[in-house]
């Protein structure tokens, strides 16, 4: 470094010029690397309790995974019924027709929706509140808060019959489903109604 009013060499660290006095500015230190880990993503927590709440991605990830794991059985399941209680006639002319019976009908989606209620309803009910799809990406359903401890039978039932009430009208569903994306609380509307909340376990 040189002094800027006689030009003389200044050693590092001097704050006077050796040669003619005149003070000497010291360059800027540069600044401290950030700390490991300090821009990593942060995670969405209740604003009332601070509890980890699972992001919106997560929740749908998993709801895809248990679709699969309990639709294709089911899906089996129904054209089997319905096969059974299909038959098929000929008319004089030689045409022929296939009528399904209207109760084989019923029967097959009264079996589906017992499945379905049932497989929500027994993982979510108990243990850790995870379903299948809920244990590989590392979220459960707790009580309003994430209060720790299995949310019940019961308040599963009710939270998954909200979601098949409002499954009447899909438009209605599909904001359910897509609720936590600006709800502060990350909950769906059917969260609301049974008073849980989907937390991150991991």
């Amino acid at each position: 470094m040189n002094c800027t009013k006689c030009g003389a060499q200044v050693a590092e660290g001097d704050t006077f010029c050796g040669s003619c006095g005149n003070p000497v500015a010291q360059a800027p230190a540069a600044p401290a690397a950030p700390p490991m880990g300090s821009y990593a993503p942060q995670k969405f927590v209740d604003p009332a309790t601070g509890v980890p709440l699972a992001e919106w991605w997560q929740r749908a990830v998993a709801l895809i995974i248990d679709d699969v794991i309990v639709g294709i059985p089911t899906f089996i399941v129904l054209r089997i019924i319905v096969a059974i209680g299909t038959t098929t006639t000929t008319d004089q002319l030689g045409f022929q027709y296939r009528s399904t019976s209207g109760a084989a009908l019923l029967f097959g989606y009264v079996v589906v929706f017992a499945v379905w209620f049932g497989y929500f309803v027994f993982f979510t009910g108990r243990g850790e509140g995870q379903t299948p799809g809920k244990m590989a990406m590392g979220i459960g359903v707790r009580i309003e808060g994430g209060a720790a401890g299995a949310i019940g039978f019961g308040k599963a039932a009710g939270r998954y019959g909200m979601i098949f009430v409002m499954g009447i009208i899909p438009i209605v569903l599909l904001i359910d489903y897509l609720s936590p994306l600006w709800d502060p609380r990350r909950q769906a509307w059917h969260d609301k109604v049974a008073k849980t909340s989907v937390v991150t376990l991991r």
